[in-house]
């Protein structure tokens, strides 16, 4: 049931990715005299368009920690479905760039709900020996919605996508609303006949009653260390034992974000028909959504066996060269002024191992670090002000891209994301600490040992 609950508020995940990659087929059909929405839009629109969710997300990222506090984990990622919607419709009924971008704004809101709430909410009901896997399924179930658009987006009219992705926030809502919620928010709202009846339901058929009550007991000292130590965001900066978790998930979210990854997911096909690559937009773009699907079912396998940080040193080394590559292509060909035909595969191949690499580590594990790195008390605000933060460089990542592109060159853009993660590979050898297989408590006591003071988490769950 666990597998079954996090698979299913995945979804959500899903439904956001396509907000993020409908602006790779669309992008080129709204910037050509046959834009759908009646006028040709500028590439400076373009970049807007194209933004304007991950713009959305950064307001909702420092409410979405108070909102799955307040009203539970379950009833706000239900309602982020809501905002999922709103852009799709939009699409639908309006022709206005304006309308189009202000709806996408508010669409980010619901992102934000989604990854804050869903991070919660998974790391609450998820056993440690699983842990890693469903926080892999994040990105699992993201691809799916990625490859959707990617697949259909350049082969349907541009009203029909809209009304073929409205499908799935409707499909989640539906689903999501049989699920239990946390019965650490059940226990922390003083419902434990609930709480257990949820506990029983998440748990295996062979599941004693000795072993629910166990948890039960854990999950309530949990709750009541929590109740009794509360923290505030400004604790989060300044005290001691939280400053190694803030160090390392601030290096793990810029490495996530300024690696590119949203930007290019956006522009994919734009890319591909400027480097004049000899395997069409649209086939590439197809190529490009699938290929990630083994790479993203790998790092589900490996996150629990080979650990979290070789993980991410793999795919940061693995992702900045196959950025080097891909700058380097496009600098013989619009700067030295190099005959390329005969390296026509290497855009695509570059772009291709990049969405492999990806994957692996640098888009998944920092979610699952996320979840881990913190302390009960103090674990709300260190998502909401984590998830703030990536949405705001990956907002920064997808506007600046195009004119950065246009400004610079695009070789540019590509070897700024390169040297990001050439920065990351080192960053994670010296820094990051592995949690692979340890408990909330054990992480916690590893990254302060150093500090003389008592444990921030005493109990094991």
């Amino acid at each position: 049931m666990q597998y079954i609950a996090s698979i299913t508020i995945t979804v959500s995940l899903g439904c956001a990715a396509m907000h993020l990659t409908w602006p790779s087929p669309t992008l080129p059909l709204l910037m050509s005299n046959k834009s759908p929405i009646g006028r040709k839009i500028s590439p400076e629109d373009g970049s807007w368009l194209a933004s304007s969710f991950l713009l959305g997300s950064i307001p909702g990222s420092l409410i979405a920690g108070f909102f799955i506090e307040k009203f539970g984990r379950k009833p706000c990622l239900l309602f982020a479905g809501v905002p999922l919607l709103l852009p799709w419709i939009t699409i639908a009924f309006s022709n206005s760039l304006l309308a189009l971008c202000i709806t996408r704004f508010i669409g980010g809101a619901g992102l934000a709900l989604i990854s804050t709430g869903a991070t919660v909410y998974v790391g609450e009901i998820a056993e440690k020996d699983i842990r890693g896997k469903l926080g892999s399924a994040f990105n699992i179930l993201r691809l799916v919605g990625s490859l959707y658009v990617f697949s259909v987006g350049p082969f349907i009219s541009y009203i029909a996508l809209a009304w073929s992705c409205a499908i799935f926030p409707v499909l989640f809502m539906i689903t999501y609303a049989f699920m239990p919620e946390s019965p650490y928010y059940l226990i922390k709202s003083n419902r434990y006949d609930l709480a257990k009846k949820n506990l029983i339901t998440l748990s295996r058929n062979s599941a004693s009653s000795e072993f629910i009550n166990s948890r039960l007991r854990e999950i309530q000292a949990t709750v009541d260390y929590d109740m009794k130590n509360r923290a505030n965001v400004w604790e989060l900066v300044t005290n001691k034992l939280y400053r190694r978790s803030m160090i390392v998930i601030t290096g793990v979210k810029t490495i996530q974000q300024l690696s590119g990854v949203a930007a290019i997911e956006a522009y994919t096909q734009t890319i591909i028909e400027e480097s004049e690559s000899s395997i069409s937009p649209e086939i590439s773009s197809i190529i490009a959504g699938a290929i990630q699907f083994p790479a993203a079912i790998l790092a589900g396998y490996l996150v629990d066996k080979l650990g979290r940080k070789p993980l991410m040193i793999i795919s940061s080394v693995g992702c900045a060269l196959a950025l080097t590559s891909e700058g380097l292509y496009f600098y013989l060909q619009n700067i030295a002024k190099i005959d390329v035909s005969c390296i026509s595969w290497l855009p695509t191949t570059a772009l291709l191992l990049y969405l492999v690499m990806n994957p692996i580590g640098i888009f998944t594990l920092p979610w699952i670090l996320l979840g881990e790195l913190f302390a009960t008390n103090i674990k709300g605000y260190a998502v909401s002000i984590a998830s703030c933060y990536g949405s705001l460089l990956a907002f920064l990542a997808t506007k600046f891209f195009q004119p950065i592109s246009d400004g610079w060159g695009m070789h540019v853009t590509f070897w700024i994301f390169a040297g990001i993660c050439f920065l990351g590979a080192i960053f994670c050898y010296f820094v990051q600490p592995e949690t692979k297989g340890k408990t909330l408590a054990e992480i916690q006591q590893k990254l302060n040992r150093n500090i003389k003071s008592k444990p921030i988490m005493e109990t094991k769950f």
